[in-house]
């Protein structure tokens, strides 16, 4: 009889009592070869010997299989109220889709109704004042050319033409470029929304909406919410000048720092504000082109 010397246990020969030390659970922790504090079943906690025998246990272990079956019998219970609850939530999401386009397009059918009223009123204005002035002239017996305004509104057509436009583009200058989108409009009020007498013939009419309006070549007022029309007529002939003056702003800034994102940042945020026409261009044609009457 051979005795394990850790445990104590009296085995028959030195091949079972070799096999004993090294499979026996018990004889293992009283080598300190195990824990089973630290190789339990992660379900019934269950001690065993090694993690491949953890294993195998799980695989097998019936609480295991039991929690399975209830999480799959809890699913099959769930999943119609979960595919209704998704089903309402996409209807819910339609319809405020849906309110949110409406809400839109009805503030946007607003605006076009404020400006259009403005412009009617604006209209009027101006043929009262005129049939004053026609008044005054035949009591008067003068014959006189007469300039006539209403709230500053001149009947002076604007030219958006890219004929027009593609003719004064070189006006556009460096200078105009590094300042942004206030030194773009100033570049338009000077040189583009201006007659040959230099006076403003687009006008801002609602600053705080930045609405404008000016008269075409058949004297019709157009009304211009948010200046859409103007940049529109703008940008394509500006594109040239644009790229060509970012080339030239890639090259001063580079001769003047070697950080090249910060270059970057510079050259980017300066061609972007020019290209979009954005919060600065249109702060300063509100400011430039708007008159308390």
């Amino acid at each position: 009889m051979f005795t394990c010397e850790y445990c104590g246990k009296e085995l028959s020969t030195k091949t079972v009592l070799r096999t004993h030390q090294e499979r026996a659970k018990y004889c293992l922790e009283k080598q300190n070869k195990i824990s089973y504090d630290e190789i339990v079943c992660s379900f019934c906690n269950k001690g065993c010997s090694t993690k491949a025998r953890k294993e195998t246990h799980e695989n097998k272990c019936s609480v295991r299989i039991e929690n399975e079956r209830s999480e799959l019998l809890m699913l099959k219970v769930l999943e119609p109220k979960y595919n209704s609850l998704s089903e309402d939530y996409k209807t819910l999401e339609t319809k405020n889709t849906s309110l949110l386009e409406d809400i839109q397009s009805l503030k946007i059918e607003m605006e076009k109704q404020r400006a259009e009223i403005y412009s009617e009123l604006y209209n009027k204005e101006h043929i009262f004042a005129h049939e004053q002035s026609k008044r005054l002239v035949e009591k008067s017996g003068v014959t006189t050319t007469t300039n006539i305004k209403a709230k500053n509104i001149t009947m002076n057509a604007l030219n958006l033409s890219q004929e027009r436009l593609e003719s004064i583009k070189d006006t556009y200058t460096l200078k105009h470029y590094e300042r942004g989108g206030i030194g773009q409009a100033d570049w338009v009020v000077d040189n583009v929304i201006r007659d040959e007498s230099g006076t403003l013939i687009y006008k801002c009419t609602d600053k705080n909406r930045k609405n404008f309006i000016y008269h075409d070549d058949k004297g019709n007022v157009v009304t211009d919410i948010q200046a859409k029309k103007l940049k529109e007529a703008i940008l394509p002939i500006m594109n040239t000048k644009l790229k060509e003056f970012k080339k030239i702003k890639c090259s001063e800034l580079a001769e003047q720092s070697d950080d090249e994102s910060e270059l970057l940042e510079q050259y980017s945020n300066l061609y972007k504000e020019n290209k979009e026409m954005g919060n600065e261009f249109d702060k300063r044609l509100v400011e430039k082109t708007y008159e308390r009457n």
